[in-house]
């Protein structure tokens, strides 16, 4: 049962998101609604910072003691995990971090859910296995997350998607609808999925066109939200 949100005040914790730019994000507003239904006094937002400044204003959130933690978008999740104190086993696989946790002396917690979150979500549509093609386009933050490290991996530059059964963009192109595609979508094999990180539009060019072509998609809204509650229980948002 939704139990109202309580009220800002002293006991109230706080997190942030860092992002540069910040208007796409969307984990703030389902954390927060998470911590509503709970009844967890909590709030979070999203904290506009330009890379040159990332590390001073982490360095000031540690000494702000309701500040419990933040969450981290493009483009410093890889900056982000160098600051930290301790990373956790994700983060260390992939060089970045997404969450990260401040405890009680101060010291940052990292940890990178990004892949995660979107093997859920394409798993609620395909079974994976050791013959499952994948293009991952990208090697960014989320790139690198989503990348299993026990894989065959093969590095091209031609971004032909013919033949693979599954088809990740994990770069910026699309977000607000703008760039050209990541990949030629009239290539992608009938049965191929397609799959997104890009979470403004909800349905990017690159989902639009395979949709046109009748293919499976992967919106980069349904990566989020196959992380939230993973990130509620990082945090520690629990009433």
């Amino acid at each position: 049962m939704n139990q109202g949100s309580p009220p800002i005040s002293g006991k109230t914790r706080f997190y942030g998101m860092f992002g540069d730019p910040v208007e796409h994000l969307r984990a703030p507003t389902a954390l927060n609604e998470l911590m509503n239904s709970r009844g967890v006094d909590a709030v979070m937002l999203p904290l506009h910072v330009a890379p040159e400044h990332l590390a001073e204003a982490i360095a000031g959130i540690r000494l702000i003691r309701n500040f419990s933690g933040f969450m981290v978008s493009i483009p410093h999740k890889s900056a982000a995990a160098e600051l930290c104190d301790e990373i956790l086993p994700n983060a260390r696989a992939c060089g970045v971090v997404n969450a990260v946790r401040i405890d009680q002396d101060g010291r940052l917690i990292g940890e990178s859910f990004d892949g995660v979150g979107m093997v859920r979500s394409i798993e609620m549509q395909r079974v994976l296995n050791s013959d499952t093609r994948v293009l991952l386009v990208g090697a960014g933050g989320v790139g690198r997350s989503i990348a299993a490290p026990g894989c065959v991996v093969k590095s091209d530059s031609s971004f032909d998607p013919e033949g693979f059964d599954i088809v990740v963009n994990a770069t910026s192109l699309g977000l607000n609808g703008q760039g050209p595609m990541p990949v030629e979508v009239s290539r992608m094999s009938k049965p191929a999925l397609v799959a997104e990180v890009v979470m403004v539009p909800e349905i990017t060019p690159m989902l639009h066109s395979a949709q046109e072509r009748g293919l499976a998609v992967v919106r980069g809204s349904e990566m989020m939200t196959n992380q939230v509650e993973i990130w509620a229980d990082f945090f520690g948002m629990a009433n």
